[in-house]
């Protein structure tokens, strides 16, 4: 771990230069957006990506001081016929660890399952909602203990070492989903509130829950969730990770680690028929020879720019962007130190000028300005609640500080995973809060050891702060109840301690319903208390950023960073 500090100089002459921007679409005049998307991110050294894991989605009418988030970025949308044929190659800087659902941690390793492998549900393309997939339909009982799903009967395997094209049936449901709860790196399918899945025929399920769970059906479509045959799972052991078997538009052909994953057509998919006969993720790490692969034809989408690669893509008219759904925040120790005292958090909320550090952070547009600690892709999304943030008043927070017994300021520390990104928004917040009287000593260290030092550090009133970016789906839970439970008082994501009786029978309350505008109401109470408490700056929603060659139509860029090739709403083909 390191510490340090810079002079107020240094950051003055950071600041002059700032210009605010934020996230856009460029690359070509075909190019539109829609409403709504998200998702986890993992970009590389300079982004904080790399510290999340999840999925996302956005309201249509969502809004942050009038400038719209951008949603799905359509690329390459022509009147032109579809050509057959072709291999779609896209880079990505690092290779997935492994591509069994039930143990898949990174991004990377889904971009790849999900053109395999395929969930009973799958979020729609403007991220705003799930709609069946594999199955057709599904209801609810009235206490919200069991749902009633019906499958589609046209769905078979792929062929695999151990399963050659059977069709798929209830049986795999039930073995996937409960393999999911008893075996999955993380609860991925609300496990303390799913019980067991009940065959009821070939095509139809019941799935038993302990507790009504509201976040349920969105859970099923998360990839960790994906549909797989036991036969191959058992069959392979450990090695299935290598040799996975899914119901999807494509089948895994080759790994090779640190060069590249390639993906075949599937000849026998129950869907949409990919126009492209396979698929190359290729690993590229540095960002700038990504876009020479671009430039030079050898790469038709790199993903995950960074830094001056994301200028040169937008110089070339490769760049396409959109707002991603996780949120980049400060979080306070709101049990001890000077931060357990609300008046010191409203006051070094008011000394940020939260308006300038964002484009003083993300230099070429990565980012769009965020407000709360919900993504604004969320159905429970208030924007209303913007206004709970307080402005920039440098003299106000001095007069708060003084009223909360620090007139002459105090010494605390922020704890970083040491990013280019984290690293200036630490150099920032020194500047404005030495601006009050407020000393921060940066610690910067790389996330293993970050993961390490801050859980549990409310318990110590040396941490005073921490830094970091958080993903989620649109559902609230995902964020909210990480956020600001007691349970999770002991995981990162609650590391300032937050623990309030009230919060918590909000947060039962508004999981347990399954009405989603019951479930609104809730959240509505949620969101403006903790507002009002101050708890942290949420300020970025940092971009998703690609370089497309032109020759690459019907593509798609959601929030949630997801590669889709052959949905039911897009089928990307390549221009020879």
């Amino acid at each position: 771990m390191r510490k340090r500090k810079i002079t107020a100089l240094l950051l003055a002459g950071l600041m002059a230069g700032m210009t605010l921007t934020g996230c856009g679409s460029s690359g070509g005049a075909d190019s539109t957006t829609g409403a709504g998307t998200t998702a986890a991110d993992a970009a590389g050294d300079t982004s904080a990506a790399a510290e999340t894991d999840g999925v996302g989605g956005m309201s249509p009418d969502a809004s942050v001081e009038g400038q719209s988030l951008e949603g799905t970025v359509k690329i390459g949308v022509t009147d032109a016929e579809p050509v057959e044929g072709g291999t779609l190659v896209i880079s990505m800087p690092s290779s997935p660890l492994t591509l069994d659902p039930v143990d898949y941690t990174t991004v990377y390793e889904s971009h790849v399952m999900s053109n395999v492998m395929e969930t009973l549900f799958t979020w729609n393309e403007d991220y705003t909602d799930v709609e069946p997939w594999l199955a057709t339909d599904y209801t609810v009982s009235d206490d919200g203990l069991s749902y009633t799903v019906n499958l589609r009967d046209d769905v078979y395997f792929q062929d695999g070492q151990y399963v050659q094209g059977r069709k798929m049936t209830a049986e795999d449901v039930k073995y996937s989903l409960e393999r999911s709860k008893e075996e999955s790196a993380t609860d991925r399918v609300c496990r303390d509130f799913f019980d067991y899945v009940e065959v009821v025929s070939d095509t139809q399920v019941i799935i038993h829950m302990t507790a009504p769970a509201g976040p349920f059906i969105s859970e099923l479509a998360e990839i960790g969730t994906a549909i797989v045959p036991k036969e191959e799972v058992e069959g392979w052991g450990d090695d299935f990770a290598s040799h996975i078997v899914g119901t999807g538009p494509f089948t895994l052909e080759e790994i090779v680690t640190d060069e590249h994953v390639v993906l075949a057509k599937n000849e026998n998919y129950w869907g949409t028929k990919p126009h492209v006969d396979g698929i190359e993720f290729r690993i590229v790490s540095d960002s700038n020879q990504a876009i020479n692969a671009v430039e030079t034809g050898e790469v038709d989408i790199a993903m995950y720019l960074q830094g001056e690669a994301i200028q040169r893509a937008k110089d070339a008219g490769l760049l396409y962007q959109t707002a991603s759904s996780a949120i980049t925040y400060i979080r306070f120790n709101l049990q001890n130190g000077p931060t357990a005292d609300p008046k010191v958090r409203q006051a070094l909320t008011m000394a940020v000028d939260i308006d300038a550090m964002v484009p003083g952070i993300y230099q070429y547009g990565e980012a769009t300005r965020a407000y709360q600690p919900l993504t604004a892709y969320s159905w429970a999304y208030n924007a209303s609640y913007n206004d709970l943030v307080p402005s920039y008043d440098p003299e106000g927070a001095k007069a708060l500080l003084a009223e909360a017994g620090y007139p002459d300021g105090f010494t605390m520390s922020l704890y970083i995973g040491s990013t280019t990104y984290r690293e200036r928004m630490a150099q920032m917040l020194q500047y404005y809060w030495g601006e009050i009287g407020v000393t921060l000593d940066i610690h910067s260290s790389a996330m293993a050891e970050w993961s390490a030092t801050v859980p549990d550090s409310w318990q110590d009133d040396v941490v005073n702060s921490y830094g970091v970016s958080w993903n989620s789906d649109p559902d609230p839970y995902g964020f909210v109840d990480k956020f600001f439970n007691t349970q999770t008082i002991h995981a990162s994501s609650n590391a300032g301690g937050y623990t309030d009786e009230e919060m918590d029978k909000l947060l039962v309350e508004g999981f347990s319903l399954t009405d989603q505008e019951e479930r609104k109401a809730i959240y509505d109470q949620i969101m403006e208390k903790v507002m009002n408490e101050y708890t942290g700056i949420y300020y970025a929603y940092e971009c998703r950023n690609w370089a497309v060659s032109p020759k690459v139509h019907d593509a798609r860029l959601r929030a949630d960073n997801q590669v889709l090739v052959a949905t039911s709403f897009n089928n990307v083909w390549l221009e020879p």
